[in-house]
């Protein structure tokens, strides 16, 4: 049986339009509701960000 992931809603976000006609697209393409595809893509682009390091001005 597959455990249930606690969602929280976070932030409500400003997505460009064109943003959420690739999404409609890719939703349509896949069968899977906007919502979670949007939540999915989220996530995994934020887990999979790696900042780079910060340079500092000579001081």
């Amino acid at each position: 049986m597959k455990e249930k992931t606690v969602v929280k809603q976070l932030y409500r976000l400003n997505i460009e339009p064109r943003v959420i006609d690739q999404l409609t697209k890719l939703a349509a393409r896949t069968g899977e509701p906007k919502t979670r595809l949007a939540t999915r893509l989220f996530t995994e682009a934020v887990m999979e960000f790696k900042p780079t390091k910060a340079v500092r001005i000579g001081r």
